[in-house]
């Protein structure tokens, strides 16, 4: 498999399961740092564990603003 996501970030909300976390599988396959959101972080820390090093869990409810503030300063803070 090609590493032509090497150096990216991508945030993948839903990436717990089905077509979320097919994508957050194959983004990490391919060299990009993932950041797995949800609001239930017990339902997202399964896939995050079965992916690392390249995968990473931020708990936050993408339909509320302050959330996304959060998460933005997060994976800003964490890619680094």
């Amino acid at each position: 498999m090609t590493r032509r996501l090497e150096g990216k970030i991508a945030d993948v909300t839903g990436g717990n399961s089905g077509i979320g976390l097919a994508t957050v599988r194959r983004f990490a396959a391919e060299g990009a740092r993932v950041f797995v959101t949800g609001w239930r972080e017990a339902e997202f820390a399964g896939a995050v564990t079965a992916i690392r090093p390249n995968a990473m869990g931020i708990q936050a409810d993408p339909t509320r603003s302050a959330d996304l503030d959060r998460l933005y300063e997060q994976v800003k803070h964490r890619a680094c």
